[in-house]
């Protein structure tokens, strides 16, 4: 039975990062959730369903706006954007962040005069499908039990529960505040940008707006004029190389990430963004110990945990690839269910046959419609022969995830 497989192997599991956003303050990986809307930096505590509701009566009839402002402890904005989301289920419904004073403002169900950030992921508009339709803004849907969510890497995770009860079409969610983790030394927000000049503040305002209507080449400009008035102005830097990356120089994206690095040695996205491309480059090593710096950081970022297991499968150090990849299987992963194909082809070249079924059905129940969606289910169709050939079928209520 072990040769059946040896030629269905995804050796290269590096090319599902080539289309994966370079990690950034926008990323919303984050420590885990808060259960029931409890617990630190809660923004509500209204129990409720992580289902939205289908009851006629609940429904969206127009354009409906879902504002509030996001402080930190001090009382001050947040010196970059902060990534908010609304949730409806296993996947956000739509992610968009605040501007430099706090404030955000979702809208929904108004056509083209929608935010245009629908691409349910924590990336910036120059990586994401800015303008893409959603479902999620439609006439007739309902907020009743979505959760409003904004989490950045080392503060307490926010969770505010929607219950539709719109004043003239509006839900004020209201002021709320990040609280730094006790313990967790890393941090998504750059102190250095708490220091920086007015001269260089203004130039990266101006980028911000550019980037937020896609507007990547003057926004360039305003970074590189951002980082020449404040050398170590972190944030810049790291947009700069995000900005960079996404014109496909990655020479000079490198370069800004570890400018960034270099200037925050606790500022998490560039040391994310740069594991991400060397995993590109496939310089597993590089990757792996990158990836390491990030979780002696912040612990609970499993993106990290799953470059580390990608670069270790490529190095087919198999025992240490497993280890990282039940660690990224652990955290939120709903925006990478390829650790669990990651996890299936780490047990198929152990020839531990049984795990690996379990984590291609986690797969096909997560992303059914996956890139790697009928490889696993070819993989799993000749474990399944094979076991029932040996009369071992596997059970499909024990093979749950």
């Amino acid at each position: 039975m072990n040769r059946m497989f040896a030629c269905v192997r995804i050796s290269a599991f590096v090319t599902l990062l080539v289309v994966y956003p370079l990690w950034g303050q926008r990323q919303g990986s984050s420590s885990s959730s808060v259960p029931g809307g409890s617990g630190p930096g809660t923004l509500g505590r209204q129990p409720g369903p992580s289902q939205p509701s289908a009851s006629p009566n609940n429904r969206v009839q127009g354009p409906l706006y879902v504002s509030g402002r996001v402080l930190l402890e001090s009382g001050q904005p947040a010196p970059e954007a902060v990534s908010v989301e609304i949730n409806c289920g296993m996947r956000p419904l739509q992610v968009i962040h605040t501007d430099l004073g706090g404030y955000f403002t979702f809208t929904l169900g108004a056509g083209v005069q929608s935010n245009v950030d629908f691409s349910a992921s924590n990336e910036s508009p120059m990586s994401s499908g800015a303008g893409r339709g959603s479902s999620a803004g439609g006439a007739d849907a309902s907020l009743t039990g979505c959760e409003l969510r904004v989490s950045v890497p080392g503060y307490h995770p926010l969770t505010y529960t929607l219950a539709d009860h719109a004043d003239m079409g509006r839900i004020e969610v209201g002021t709320v505040q990040l609280r730094r983790i006790a313990g967790v030394e890393g941090s998504a927000i750059s102190v250095t940008s708490l220091l920086v000049p007015a001269s260089a503040r203004k130039e990266y305002e101006r980028a911000e707006k550019e980037l937020h209507s896609n507007h990547l080449d003057p926004a360039r400009q305003h970074l590189e004029k951002a980082v020449a008035e404040y050398d170590k102005y972190a944030a810049a830097w790291n947009e700069l190389g995000r900005v960079y990356s996404s014109s496909r120089q990655t020479d000079k994206a490198r370069q800004a990430f570890e400018k960034a690095a270099a200037a925050d040695p606790q500022y998490i996205p560039p040391f994310m963004s740069l594991a991400t491309i060397q995993l590109q480059s496939k310089q597993y090593e590089s990757a792996v110990e990158t990836a390491g710096k990030v979780l002696q950081l912040d612990p609970s970022i499993a993106f990290a945990s799953f470059i580390q297991a990608v670069g270790n499968f490529n190095l087919n150090r198999l025992e240490a690839a497993e280890k990282s990849a039940r660690e990224a299987e652990k955290g939120a992963h709903e925006t990478f269910p390829q650790v669990h194909a990651l996890l299936a082809n780490i047990f198929l070249q152990k020839q531990d046959y049984s795990n690996a079924a379990i984590h291609m059905r986690a797969y096909l129940k997560e992303a059914p419609q996956g890139d790697l969606a009928e490889q696993m289910k070819k993989n799993l169709e000749q474990v399944e022969k094979a076991a029932a050939s040996v009369g071992s079928a596997p059970d499909p209520a024990a093979a749950k995830p």
